[in-house]
């Protein structure tokens, strides 16, 4: 589950999108020959979504038409997800899950305590889902790993995944790095966020990045993130002024024009 978080990272897709993913979405190139070449990075297709139907999940298709996309990768991604697919148990088969559906043990490990339940507190979901996440973050990492099921044969139920391994993997993280205030509104969906402030750092276009995303329209990504795309245009200005400069010394300037500056 750590290439599912990466992937939401360094993909940028919904959680939906990548509990769809199959074997067949992945395409990664061959190694070259030449070890002094860069490899080719690989790609992501996002052909479908999980929903959930009742209480059991189906697939669907992507909400818009944007949304049915296909997404470059790095190539330290490619190889992670070239490392993951040769560990896969069902990676010859086509239409198999990329990530499996998962449960947790019952049993407990010996010294973790279960948070009592107060009786004033609501009896709602919120309620019981951090209940929960405290008492599994409490837990170090070999003891989380433990207590992990994986079924093959099913997708990944994100809000199980999230509900008993992020958010707990949240939590421990931020007892170890307490100054990275982790709990202070990390929930999945800012992974999301995270990517496409990535490729707004690395300089890709605007429509590039929507493409990507799978917005339905550039302007989607603009209005969203239009605080990223406000830099320092200092050097661009410098840029523009020394056009008017240079043909102002070459006097090249039509005779009805009037200097705003003398």
């Amino acid at each position: 589950f750590n290439v599912y978080v990466h992937l939401a990272a360094w993909s940028g897709l919904r959680a939906g999108e990548l509990c769809g993913l199959v074997i067949a979405d992945v395409e990664i190139p061959a190694r070259g020959f030449n070890p002094n070449l860069p490899a080719k990075p690989g790609r992501l297709r996002v052909e479908r979504t999980v929903i959930r139907d009742g209480n059991a999940l189906a697939y669907n298709t992507p909400k818009t038409r944007g949304s049915r996309r296909t997404v470059p990768l790095t190539a330290e991604t490619t190889e992670l997800l070239r490392e993951y697919l040769a560990q896969h148990p069902r990676a010859n088969e086509p239409n198999a899950p990329l990530f499996p559906s998962m449960r947790l043990t019952a049993i407990k490990p010996t010294g973790i305590a279960t948070e009592p339940v107060s009786p004033e507190l609501p009896k709602d979901w919120r309620t019981v889902a951090d209940r929960q996440a405290k008492t599994l973050g409490a837990l170090t990492v070999a003891q989380a790993q433990s207590r992990l099921v994986l079924d093959w044969s099913a997708p990944l139920r994100h809000l199980t995944f999230y509900k008993a391994v992020f958010r707990p993997a949240v939590l421990r993280a931020g007892r170890m790095f307490p100054s990275a205030n982790l709990d202070a509104g990390l929930v999945f969906h800012s992974l999301r966020h995270t990517y496409v402030s990535l490729c707004v750092a690395a300089g890709i276009k605007p429509l590039d990045i929507s493409r990507f995303a799978g917005h339905s329209k550039v302007t989607t990504t603009l209005n969203i993130y239009a605080h990223l795309f406000e830099d320092d245009h200092t050097d661009a200005m410098a840029a523009l002024g020394a056009m008017a400069t240079t043909a102002a010394l070459a006097g090249d300037s039509p005779p009805n024009v009037i200097p705003l500056r003398g």
